[in-house]
């Protein structure tokens, strides 16, 4: 499968930056992003011609779900698959972009710590309101 130049530039940037996604072969990492990019749940920044933040999230139900790749049923939840920043400012851009779309649906935003065994934390989307946006 051929995949858009953007997507490779996203998965590019993704294995650059995260552990768990320098280890997964080219393909499934490219066919991972498209899969964010064709059901448009993901917010990407670039500064200068450059990727400099990228957000992946898919909307759930339960946090059970959060570990269920492709597993997206437009409910409550927004789980954050990943978020990789280079400018911490960029990361609160990110956050409110994802605020902006789904905090009349969401109820809650959840995430999980890779390094800490996959964990999820799932927090009420007022207090990322508060700690996010100010």
């Amino acid at each position: 499968m051929t995949h858009p130049e953007s997507t490779v530039e996203m998965a590019d940037f993704l294995a650059e930056n995260l552990d768990f996604c320098a280890g997964w072969d080219r393909e499934r990492l490219l066919d991972w992003v498209q899969w964010f990019v064709n059901n448009d749940r993901y917010y990407a920044v670039k500064a200068k011609g450059q990727l400099v933040g990228l957000t992946l999230l898919r909307m759930v139900d339960t946090e059970k779900q959060c570990h269920e790749h492709y597993k997206d049923t437009e409910g409550g939840i927004c789980y954050v698959e990943a978020c990789v920043s280079r400018f911490p400012r960029c990361i609160n851009r990110m956050y409110e972009m994802v605020w902006n779309r789904w905090s009349q649906t969401a109820h809650s935003m959840a995430w999980t710590r890779h390094k800490y065994n996959n964990r999820a934390t799932v927090v009420d989307m007022g207090r990322i309101k508060r700690r996010f946006l100010g």
